[in-house]
């Protein structure tokens, strides 16, 4: 429910006027004058109707897939303490970088936490199994293809960069580090939270086994 929650979000923000919605976006010179509710804000934003479509869709599945093995509570604190971590990040690494908007940082966390989940807890080979697999495969191919690209097909030129045979201003091309950056950011913080939810999990659920076992001894006695 925290992924619908956080797309529903998004969407709202994308409704908002604009001087609304750049109150709200990562801008550097304003969090360095004390606003520092946009390290959190800036995740709902986004430059492109595609980016919106396809982060909000991500995460609001992830987010159904997350709600069989945690509680709601754990996912929103999961991603209240990420998302300043990421954003704080970019601000350390990338501090020529003036605006930033896009949640492609809390869509790599919450697919590396769903399709974990579902690796690690449903049976092997059973189609939930199968699911996290692919999942995490095509994210992972993704994200690979995106790394190659940023490596091997952008030639630095005079005021821009060639990606793809096409001209990217330097501007554009922060956007695209910065993006690709974040991804990286929400993938280690993915994992972190997974193993923190999955040690719980598996403690609650050990816990209820042995209380049932409990119940069934001292009913046949």
């Amino acid at each position: 429910m925290a992924g619908l929650l956080f797309a529903a979000l998004c969407w709202a923000v994308w409704y908002l006027s604009p001087h609304n919605v750049a109150l709200l976006a990562f801008d550097k010179e304003a969090i360095a004058a004390g606003e520092w509710w946009r390290l959190w804000t800036a995740h709902f934003t986004h430059f492109k109707f595609s980016q919106l479509m396809l982060n909000s869709a991500v995460i609001a599945l992830m987010g159904l897939l997350l709600a069989r093995f945690t509680k709601l509570w754990q996912v929103l604190l999961s991603l209240l303490i990420a998302m300043p971590i990421m954003t704080g990040l970019l601000l350390l690494l990338m501090p020529d970088l003036i605006a930033y908007r896009g949640a492609f940082g809390v869509m790599a966390m919450m697919v590396m936490m769903a399709v974990w989940f579902l690796i690690v807890e449903d049976k092997r080979f059973s189609l939930a199994y199968w699911l996290g697999l692919l999942m995490l495969l095509l994210f992972v191919g993704k994200v690979g293809l995106e790394t190659w690209l940023m490596l091997s097909h952008a030639d630095h030129h005079v005021g821009g960069l060639f990606v793809n045979g096409l001209f990217v201003n330097g501007l554009r091309m922060s956007w695209l580090h910065a993006d690709w950056l974040v991804q990286c950011f929400g993938i280690l913080l993915g994992l972190a939270f997974f193993n923190a939810l999955h040690q719980i999990y598996a403690t609650r659920t050990a816990k209820n086994k042995h209380y049932r076992g409990a119940s069934i001894h001292k009913h046949q006695q």
